[in-house]
């Protein structure tokens, strides 16, 4: 019986052997992935005016929009927008669609990507624009996301949104 646990201990001290060995290895291999850096970002309440011409902004439901710009050195400004509901909030809407438009101005040039998401009911809709632009550090600029969201169990069925902020190229 000794010979059995013997024998049964030296091939588990084996087997962690080799699983340090393997894990040791895998940790110290070199990344040359360039992470993107957030260079802006926006998150407040979906708003819009009661009138035309209005100043006086008001809730729409309890839909938040999130939006963030990356810089990295190969893909230059790409901007996230979000449409969600925090987790504590009723009723949540359920979205099916988003469309708009990602504006970005530096150095007094502007350049304008579209986008459509199409959703099956989730409780945020989300989508990445690539931009394109690359520009040298410390050079500012604007971002400016607007566009249209379509949601069932919401006001209206959903409605327009329009934000903007600014960034500032590592």
């Amino acid at each position: 019986m000794t010979l059995k646990k013997r024998l049964l201990a030296l091939c588990m001290a084996v087997v962690m052997v080799f699983s340090l060995c393997s894990i040791s290895a895998f940790a110290a291999a070199p990344t040359d992935d360039e992470q993107p850096v957030v260079i802006g970002r926006y998150d407040a309440p979906l708003s819009e005016c009661l009138e035309p011409g209005m100043a006086m902004q008001v809730g729409i439901a309890n839909v938040r929009v999130n939006s963030y710009a990356t810089y990295d050195k190969n893909d230059g400004v790409q901007v996230h927008v979000e449409l969600y509901v925090p987790w504590y909030s009723s009723p949540k809407p359920e979205f099916t669609g988003m469309t708009g438009n990602v504006k970005l101005t530096m150095n007094g040039q502007s350049t304008s990507k579209y986008f459509s998401e199409v959703a099956t009911g989730d409780e945020t809709i989300s989508t990445d624009v690539d931009t394109g632009r690359k520009a040298s550090s410390g050079t500012s600029g604007t971002v400016f996301v607007s566009g249209t969201a379509v949601a069932l169990n919401a006001l209206a069925n959903g409605g327009q949104f329009s934000i903007s902020y600014d960034i500032t190229i590592p």
